[in-house]
């Protein structure tokens, strides 16, 4: 049986537009696309609805769940499962996301959807207009019937927790908790890989051919709750981590953020792959006598086992982030 050859991947972006998108990721990142916005991308994307495909070395043009396929190894040492666990993106909200939700591992499976696991997530805020804020679940506990009713009734946006954000906030978005990106906000999100939401409200905006996106009141009424700061914080990091870099050690996901300016040492474990994705400034990825270039928006997977890695500012600091399950 062959092996794979272990080495940083660089990935391709899988830009995608909507109703809300915006346009910075051609002027920050670079991006190019024939889409009239970018809404999202996906910057580690191994599904194979929307894949990623990897842009450097040994594994050129081949699409990274399709290698994943092949070598499940890759996520995990002794990995057998081809499923991965993380999706990774960009998200540029040129106007409000529509009021969201989703659903949680349990009620995924019992629904039937289509990705059998649910949707826990964070948020990085990169940049944010004055004035920016999101919709961080409610301000005060609820029941189903409550909640129905303040859909229908039109009230409930009363109901919702309005947060003013900033770049270089962070947000942990457990299943079951409603939320919404608000407009003129950049930030990187990390997620368990699952493409399932359920829209609550749209602000009754309208499509480019007339029609109102669908929503899906039943389901999401059925997965919501409120939840406490504790109660988030507790999930954000079961652990119990204290290291001044991690932003969150959850079940499904660790993710850490380091700037870097002189050469630091990383290391990849049998135990998981790590995500690369670069938010700000240029640096040099250094493995095994090779170097790989780091800019705004450039993005790696780093095969489990990969071992030790460096990372070095050039011109100054790079900022990057970490991820890992």
């Amino acid at each position: 049986m062959n092996t794979p050859v272990l080495y940083p991947m660089q990935l391709s972006p899988v830009c995608r537009s909507t109703i809300w998108g915006g346009n910075r990721m051609r002027d920050c990142f670079g991006f190019q696309t024939k889409l009239d916005n970018i809404a999202e991308a996906w910057m580690m994307s191994a599904r194979d609805d929307n894949p990623g495909f990897i842009i450097s070395g040994e594994y050129m043009a081949q699409r990274i769940d399709k290698l994943i396929e092949e070598y499940p190894e890759l996520l995990a040492k002794g990995n057998t499962d081809p499923a991965c666990p993380l999706l990774i993106k960009f998200i540029d909200a040129r106007d409000k996301l529509s009021i969201q939700v989703h659903p949680d591992d349990a009620y995924a499976q019992a629904a039937g959807c289509a990705d059998p696991r649910g949707k826990t997530e964070m948020w990085i805020v990169l940049e944010a207009a004055m004035g920016a804020e999101l919709i961080f679940g409610t301000n005060r506990d609820f029941s189903q019937a409550e909640l129905r009713s303040a859909i229908e009734n039109g009230t409930l946006e009363d109901l919702m927790n309005y947060v003013p954000v900033k770049a270089g906030d962070v947000f942990f978005i457990p299943a079951g908790l409603i939320h919404a990106i608000g407009s003129g906000i950049l930030l990187a999100e990390i997620q368990q890989n699952c493409d399932t939401t359920y829209r609550v409200y749209d602000y009754n905006r309208r499509q480019s051919d007339g029609s109102l996106r669908a929503l899906h009141i039943d389901d999401a009424v059925a997965c919501s709750r409120h939840f406490t700061e504790e109660e988030v914080e507790a999930l954000q990091y079961v652990n119990g981590n204290q290291d001044p870099h991690c932003l969150a050690d959850s079940k499904y996901f660790h993710v850490e953020q380091h700037t870097v300016r002189a050469a630091e040492t990383f290391i990849v474990g049998d135990d998981s792959f790590v995500s690369v994705l670069v938010t700000n400034g240029e640096g040099v990825l250094s493995y095994n006598g090779e170097e790989y270039p780091l800019s705004a928006g450039v993005s790696y997977f780093l095969p489990a086992g990969m071992g030790e890695y460096t990372v070095r500012g050039v011109g100054g600091a790079v900022g990057i982030l970490l991820s890992r399950t």
